[in-house]
């Protein structure tokens, strides 16, 4: 009732103002922190039936049915002995007691932690034990972490006769009737790295107070993603964590910057908030995530294998809800996601908890007229029902402004979870509705001298001025009649709305079943302007502007072909997995399957060109007054569904505690039928496939293809000891085309092979007071892969030429903190890479449009290094705090890329950095001020794409006109949160 009448004040407070609504937050929060004591805890009901199982793993089991949480050092309590336990619907507290009490264990309980320790027969006690009468002394202190704040549940290991203890809710811990001597003592607890202290006992009791250090690289803590959950330095596999306080130091521009966290990812984010590139351990692609999927809370986001449109980035961001993510680079992501042999990023949101939490952030952009508000509240309604619900939305002119407002729109997520009341799982309802349009920021032109940089031409600088016409709208009448309407100012806007649930249960047989499905409708606009060339004035052809008044140009002055690109793309998904898991004996095992339902209707899809003026602010050119303001070129269509059925089965072996042996398999069954569009008839009245896309589509061909694919991988993890671990893996995954390839309308079946993907890879971790390290070295291989080329053309808009080639690469991934004082922390991070191409040829006669520009010509890119990919790519980061104030610095530093296969063209490697403060007024108020691209370095990300390919450099003059794009310039930001 009191909790009913709690949850009235709030929403009686939500028609006010938003600050009641914190307020009576805060004041629930209050309210709930003293709800649920120790009786409570110990008088649920619970049962279990398990034979021969390790206790570790019996107190795992139980811990599933409770709303507390075990703490116990395996170690004391002796964890690998094999009990025999069957109850039905008993009370906590009887099981315990009949369970521990022959293996001589005892337990207390602090709040919602049940605390399991020897029976005191060695002089080990809790601080409230009545002190052993031997005359001996007694060894006591505090566990503090480094803001000093006290650290309850902390295993405490002393080498006198196995002594161990767990620290109470004040941190405290204390070893009794200990003789002189010197001892070791060890501390451990998740989240923080362990450490050893020598000390001494000499004549008299001993204080020893000890400060954990964060766990920085987080070895200790549990992972979720790619199997069952286990800590990161039992696990052999890439893994990185970054937890929602990294994300805000860090401060992404956007969800794609935020990547550049995770080693063995190459990351271009220079499209603003438009779709980024990710480069996964040198495998090729002309950008896009080819090989790089994208999770929300364990589902896909999009199927894998994607360039820029559809561009997962535009699926989801990155906000406020986002507890922590988790990347698994390498072999076992072909398990966790179906055609993902580089990466998968699982983006975990917060899903409630016992007390009342929140944010709330206001940011602004100082440089550029931004305005976001972001926003996470969660809790609990009642014992049973947790809630989570936050997002944001902001408006922004851009960093580099295009006239009009660049991004705007936000989203709202929430889910909802009700635990069973017999602890054995919950089923969770979740939502998001995403409304926002951004900006994507595409090449723009700089006179070439050669050096690769990005130097000024007398009327435009490419860095700090954007290339967009300010005059956006147009209007085109189909040959069907229909009058359709853009305004390239709405640029990419994206409208989705998804809704799911899930449900995890577990069996009085161990049995852990876990449903996960989701339904996603997606609505996305594009209307951009793609610069195709930059020509000079003839200085005798008279232009106008589209209100009809003459333009006034002169000779010298130069023009821009631009191809302005429309598409309407809609997709429905559907995704529904069911797992199963259960611990055997030494097996921790998982199978189960699911399927991908992603149905396209993209269209229609039409290229225009049109001239405008190359500078800022740029007005698009017609040559009367009359004339017709845009030209329209093409018409596309992407028609199809794509189901992919998926089966896999994993085994999590422990061999012994030092020795785990994981095995995984997965088998696609992928079918896509849709309809292709082709262009003209051949004589004998066969389609003809070689046809440059037009304005009319001749038919389609209709076509259902159906492929199965396999992944397995095999991993070994030795732990040296609880601070070190040695581990390899080798796997075999796959590449598979997607409906993009099927729809092309040159497509060719007997160049769509197999694409198989080998991947070995070995790595070290390591953790230990001050100091964390993850490193790892890999060798991969790609056959077939789809390398299609986009070609601009002015006639005829962009068209595709169809390439296919292999690739190897070896690399070196390294991640390691070192916290240099008590307020100084130091984060290296990095990639070493060689990516080369073993087999790639592109011949132009798939395309006659090509033709016409490049001739009939075949063009050979093999033992060539795979263009954008830098050799080393690294990150070195400090934080420091003190007393209120937090400093962040990161320093980058890229080494030189190619900018087409053809590696005619190099970039020079480069430094960027940023910067960032922050200082906490109270502790829940906090602002913070900071710096993207601190020294405003001028540099080119990107060549020209789609032309530097076929271009021989020795013949470019200096002063010719060079597509590229750059680093955005430099930035400034504020922010100001409230926390509770």
């Amino acid at each position: 009732m009191k909790e009913a009448c709690n949850f009235q004040v709030i929403l009686r407070a939500m028609r006010i103002s938003l600050y009641q609504v914190i307020i009576a937050i805060w004041a629930l929060g209050n309210a709930n922190a003293t709800e649920g004591n120790a009786q409570t805890l110990l008088s649920k009901k619970i049962s279990v039936n398990l034979n021969n199982k390790e206790v570790e793993n019996v107190l795992q089991n139980i811990e599933k049915q409770i709303s507390g949480k075990f703490v116990f050092s395996s170690k004391i309590i002796r964890g690998e002995r094999k009990i025999n336990i069957s109850v039905k619907d008993q009370p906590l507290y009887k099981v315990l007691d009949e369970t521990l009490k022959p293996l001589d264990l005892t337990y207390r309980v602090t709040e919602n932690l049940i605390i399991i320790s020897r029976t005191s027969k060695d002089g080990a006690q809790s601080l409230s034990s009545i002190k052993s009468k031997a005359p001996n002394y007694t060894v006591s202190g505090k566990i503090k972490d480094s803001k000093g704040e006290t650290l309850g549940g902390v295993t405490v290991l002393l080498n006198y006769k196995s002594n161990g203890v767990v620290t109470d809710i004040n941190g405290a811990f204390s070893f009794v009737d200990i003789p002189e001597g010197s001892y070791t003592l060890t501390i451990s607890s998740i989240g923080f790295t362990s450490v050893k202290k020598e000390i001494q006992v000499i004549g008299g009791d001993l204080q020893v107070d000890v400060e954990l250090k964060d766990d920085v690289l987080q070895l200790q803590e549990i992972v979720v993603t790619g199997g069952n959950p286990k800590k990161k330095i039992e696990s052999s596999v890439a893994i990185t964590t970054i937890n929602n306080k990294d994300i805000q130091t860090r401060a992404p521009l956007n969800s794609t910057d935020l990547l550049k966290a995770i080693p063995g990812l190459t990351v271009e984010s220079t499209g603003g908030d438009g779709p980024g590139n990710v480069w996964v351990r040198g495998f090729p692609q002309q950008g896009g995530y080819i090989f790089l999927g994208i999770m929300e809370d364990g589902l896909p986001v999009l199927p894998t294998g994607y360039n820029s449109l559809p561009s997962v980035d535009q699926y989801y961001k990155t906000d406020l809800t986002i507890r922590n993510i988790e990347a698994v680079r390498g072999g076992n992501a072909s398990i966790v996601m179906a055609n993902t042999p580089g990466a998968v990023i699982n983006n975990l949101s917060y899903t409630g908890a016992e007390k009342t939490y929140g944010k709330f952030k206001a940011t602004t952009g100082l440089s550029q007229g931004l305005y976001r508000l972001d926003g996470n509240v969660g809790g609990k309604v009642n014992s049973n029902i947790r809630y989570n619900i936050g997002g944001f939305y902001r408006t922004d002119k851009g960093i580099v402004s295009p006239g009009y407002t660049a991004n705007q729109g936000g989203q709202l997520k929430g889910n909802m979870t009700y635990n069973f009341k017999n602890q054995k799982g919950f089923v969770r309802v979740y939502g998001k509705y995403l409304n926002d349009k951004v900006q994507w920021m595409l090449t723009s032109y700089y006179p070439y001298d050669g050096t690769g940089k990005p130097t000024k031409s007398s009327s435009f600088d490419m860095v700090n001025q954007s290339l967009a016409t300010i005059d956006t709208k147009f209007s085109y009448k189909s040959a069907d009649g229909v009058t359709r309407n853009y305004d390239m100012s709405d640029g990419i806007h994206t409208k989705q709305g998804s809704g799911g649930f899930q449900f995890n249960y577990t069996t009085d047989q161990g049995w852990e079943i876990n449903n996960n499905f989701r339904y996603q409708h997606t609505n996305m606009n594009v209307t951009a302007g793609i610069p195709a060339s930059n020509v000079a004035y003839n200085g005798t052809t008279q232009y106008y502007y589209l209100d009809g008044t003459a333009a006034s140009l002169k000779a010298g002055d130069r023009l821009v072909n631009v191809t302005g690109l429309t598409q309407q793309l809609k997709d429905v998904q559907i995704i529904d997995y069911i797992d199963f898991k259960r611990n055997m004996n030494n097996h921790s095992l998982t199978f189960g399957g699911g399927i991908h339902q992603y149905n396209r209707n993209d269209g229609p899809n039409y290229n225009f060109s049109y001239v405008q003026e190359f500078k800022e602010r740029a007005r698009r050119l017609i040559t009367s007054p009359t004339a017709a303001q845009i030209t329209p070129l093409t018409l596309a269509t992407v028609i199809g569904n794509t189901r992919t059925v998926s089966a896999y089965a994993s085994d999590e072996i422990t061999l012994n505690p030092k020795w785990r042996l994981d095995l995984g398999a997965r088998v696609d069954n992928q079918n896509v039928d849709g309809k292709r569009p082709f262009y003209a008839y051949k004589a004998d009245g066969t389609p003809d496939y070689t046809k440059a896309s037009t304005l009319i589509i001749a038919d389609y061909t209709k076509y259902s293809i159906t492929t199965t694919n396999w992944a397995a991988t095999a991993g070994l993890n030795y732990k040296i000891n609880n601070q070190a671990a040695l581990f390899a893996r080798a796997t075999r995954a796959y590449n598979a085309p997607n409906i993009a390839d099927y729809n092309a309308t040159a497509y060719d079946p007997a160049k769509i092979k197999k694409r198989p993907v080998y991947l070995a890879e070995i790595g070290y971790k390591y953790a230990k007071n001050n100091f964390s390290l993850f490193a790892s070295g890999s060798y991969s291989a790609i056959k077939n892969v789809s390398l299609s080329i986009t070609v601009p053309t002015v006639s005829s808009g962009n068209q595709t030429l169809l390439a296919f080639g292999s690739t190897r690469t070896f690399s070196a991934e390294f991640e390691a903190s070192y916290k240099i004082t008590k307020s100084l922390n130091l984060r290296l991070t990095g990639t070493i890479q060689d990516s080369k191409y073993t087999d790639y040829s592109a011949s132009t006669n798939t395309n006659s449009a090509i033709v016409a520009i490049l001739g009939d010509t075949t063009y050979s890119f093999t033992g060539k290094r795979t263009e954008r990919v830098p050799v080393l790519n690294t990150e070195l980061s400090a934080t420091y705090d003190y007393k209120k104030f937090n400093i962040y610095l990161a320093g980058s530093y890229i080494g030189s890329r190619f900018t087409a296969p053809s590696d005619s063209y190099k970039l020079p490697a480069y430094a960027l950095m940023k910067g960032g403060a922050g200082y906490s007024f109270t502790k829940n108020i906090n602002a913070r001020f900071w710096v993207d691209n601190l020294l405003n370095a001028r540099v080119l990300t990107e060549g020209d794409v789609r032309g530097d390919q076929f271009r021989n450099f020795a013949a470019v003059e200096k002063g010719t006109m060079m597509a590229g794009r750059t680093l955005l310039p430099r930035s400034f930001w504020l922010s100001l949160a409230y926390e509770f």
